[in-house]
């Protein structure tokens, strides 16, 4: 383990004790006063007995040299570990793939980054939701104007395809503004929803109001996408851009929620100040279930280290979020394979039936076939996902 290639900075955070942030080799980890004291000291006289020796003198006998020791294996133990994963957002990915370079990338963020100016972003966010405060006010029943179409439906996925990597441009843009390395722009499998994603790992080393800025930059480009948009369709009614409209204030529901790691997730990280916020969240969960069966923990939870508003929100979140998974995971996916079970039969009978007579299949009728099996396939290759590391824990705990 070559300590010279460790780096700590502060890291401002919810918790009473002062943290720090230690990068290894674009990985970052969270630790304490203490542990960034030693590793500090190290690597400034070197991991010699000696100075380890040394190292306990002047603290006068805590840690122990032997506790310095294992915490050197146990420490480069888990580096090494880390160093086989693929990153921390990458992590919750069941799939992915990266298909635009940081260094292609790159060459339009550096340029987009001067949108990120404080009197930019204001001017563009007033514009935006007085625009839309207007559509609205003046709202049409756009179903009633424009049918839905296959060309209609086609347009708007590659609509939202175009502008989710808008969206990723956008973070990019951000961690350039403050100078800050991004990595490439990928799609992946969350659950069994299809996302983009852009690598921002190096945020970590922002503030937290920093982070809020990064992340709130995909949203950001997207505003600004829609703010000629929403201009044409308030002058002249258009019940295309509508149903445009309609679906990105509808993304953007999706991208803010805090339930999912999208850009909600992290902007509610960082404004409680809590890195790994749903990790710390089932922490504290186990914790309260130990205490309440009386079993006594050695390691003291997370959530213990907090001011008290932190504890409160970190408590508040936890809640919420197991309630809305729960909901998810035990009432929307059973009623889906349920209503798969009553209608999917009837209606690829129905497609079986109309071919068979040379007649155009309902568009509606294939529309839900075509939506029910994506969803259906997604739902299996998320579970196949989560299972096959439980199968594979199973095998080694055999061997």
């Amino acid at each position: 383990m070559d300590l010279q290639q460790l780096t700590v900075h502060p890291f401002p955070t919810a918790s009473k004790h002062e943290t720090f942030l230690l990068e290894a080799d674009g990985r970052f980890f969270e630790i304490g006063k203490d542990t960034a004291e030693l590793l500090k000291y190290l690597q400034k006289n070197g991991v010699e007995q000696e100075n380890i020796r040394r190292y306990v003198e002047e603290h006068d006998g805590k840690p122990k040299k032997e506790e310095i020791e294992n915490f050197l294996v146990t420490f480069e133990k888990r580096l090494d570990a880390n160093e086989n994963s693929n990153g921390n957002r990458k992590k919750s990915f069941l799939y992915h793939k990266d298909f635009i370079s940081a260094t292609m990338l790159g060459r339009y963020s550096n340029i987009l980054k001067h949108l990120f100016f404080p009197e930019v972003i204001g001017i563009v966010v007033s514009v935006f939701v007085g625009l839309e405060a207007a559509y609205f006010l003046y709202f049409r029943n756009i179903l009633e104007h424009t049918p839905i179409n296959v060309y209609l439906i086609a347009g708007l996925y590659l609509f939202l395809a175009f502008s989710s990597l808008i969206h990723e441009f956008g973070h990019a843009a951000a961690c350039k503004y403050y100078n800050l390395p991004h990595g490439n722009i990928g799609f992946g499998l969350y659950l069994n929803l299809p996302v983009f994603y852009t690598d921002v790992t190096h945020v970590w080393k922002l503030s937290c109001k920093q982070r809020c800025i990064v992340n709130f930059g995909g949203v950001y480009f997207q505003m600004i996408l829609l703010i000629p948009l929403i201009t044409i369709a308030i002058i002249e009614e258009n019940g295309i851009l509508d149903y445009m409209i309609l679906l990105m204030n509808f993304n953007f529901a999706l991208t803010f929620n805090p339930f999912f790691k999208f850009d909600g997730y992290w902007m509610m990280t960082d404004l409680l100040g809590i890195p790994n916020l749903r990790k710390k969240g089932n922490e504290w969960m186990k914790y309260l279930f130990d205490k309440v069966r009386g079993i006594k923990r050695t390691e003291h939870p997370y959530f213990l280290s907090l001011a008290p508003w932190a504890k409160w929100g970190l408590v508040g979140y936890t809640i919420v979020v197991n309630l809305f998974f729960f909901f998810y995971f035990f009432y929307v996916i059973p009623r889906f394979f349920i209503h798969f079970y009553q209608a999917f039969p009837e209606r690829f009978q129905q497609l079986m039936t109309e071919l068979s007579y040379q007649q155009m299949p309902s568009w509606g009728n294939l529309q839900q076939i075509i939506l029910q099996l994506l969803f259906f396939f997604l739902f299996l290759y998320m579970t196949y996902k989560m299972v096959l590391p439980l199968i594979r824990k199973l095998r080694w705990a055999k061997v």
